[in-house]
């Protein structure tokens, strides 16, 4: 089993930038978390937001509030926690969400730079409040204390009692925030809802192999002490897995499942994917 990791390891040294080469050290070698956080700080702009083309499918190098998310979803899955960071993309996304119509997840600006082709709905481009939900949510799990964030978590927490969330995508982010409060305050029900409405939402692939581009249930339970673990039996996750560790390619990456904007975003996808997979592989013994 140790080929996977060395295969899985060569591929990015081979074709990773800085960002995922530093979790992978993180994570496999007992690399400084320090430099992840640098790493990103780098493609943090002046307004507080990131920008710079690190959610690869989109090139653009100004903030938008897709970069912020990548940031935070980063952070969350290596369990890390930056005051810096989320302070001052909590004061990007205070100038650019409207508590009662949500967050657009890019901006009009995007378009002038090359991006994936599902970068091209007009809808991206509008207030959406199920991209509130992830963002506070993970801004929330940062845990850091700005007078906006007590209002968004507020707001979310009331949209999610009172809406049904039909996207697998919003579901997993909706869970952080479910997450960040259920030490200080009753979540049980909203764990339950949110639970319920993943085995019926799109995008969400629950039997294995996938067919077709979806979140399974190792995106949600990428390891045993996974605040979701508990929604998936021993013989969903164990299928996973099996289909996981099959699908390392020949030259010991994993491929993605979309059409992205170039041939560097390709790799760049590639061995993003390549770090999730050998942790979740690790976390559960396989490696």
């Amino acid at each position: 089993m140790n080929d996977i990791l060395e295969k899985g390891t060569t591929f990015i040294l081979k074709h990773a930038r800085l960002l995922e080469r530093a979790i992978l050290d993180f994570r496999f070698h007992n690399g400084p978390s320090r430099r992840i956080i640098d790493i990103l700080r780098t493609y943090q702009n002046d307004d507080g937001g990131f920008g710079h083309a690190l959610e690869p499918d989109l090139r653009a190098p100004d903030s938008q509030p897709l970069f912020v998310e990548f940031t935070l979803h980063t952070l969350y899955e290596c369990r890390l926690r930056d005051p810096e960071i989320a302070s001052r993309a909590c004061d990007f996304l205070s100038r650019h969400t409207d508590l009662k119509l949500g967050t657009p997840t890019i901006f009009p600006s995007s378009q002038a730079y090359p991006h994936a082709p599902h970068w091209n709905n007009p809808a991206n481009q509008l207030p959406s409040l199920e991209r509130m939900i992830g963002l506070v949510g993970l801004a929330n799990w940062q845990g850091v204390d700005h007078p906006w964030l007590k209002e968004a978590v507020e707001v979310c927490l009331q949209l999610l009692e009172e809406t049904v969330l039909e996207d697998a995508h919003t579901i997993s982010t909706a869970f952080c925030l479910v997450e960040s409060i259920s030490a200080n305050r009753p979540a049980e029900h909203l764990f339950t809802k949110l639970a319920d409405e993943l085995f019926k939402s799109d995008f969400f692939i629950l039997e294995a192999p996938p067919r077709g581009y979806g979140l399974t249930p190792l995106e949600f339970a990428p390891s045993p002490d996974a605040y979701c673990r508990q929604i998936f039996n021993e013989d969903t996750i164990n299928a996973h897995l099996d289909d996981l560790q099959a699908k390392q390619e020949e030259d010991g990456g994993w491929s993605i499942q979309w059409e992205p904007p170039g041939e560097t975003a390709r790799w760049e996808w590639r061995a993003q994917r390549t770090v999730k997979a050998l942790s979740t592989l690790r976390a559960y013994g396989r490696i």
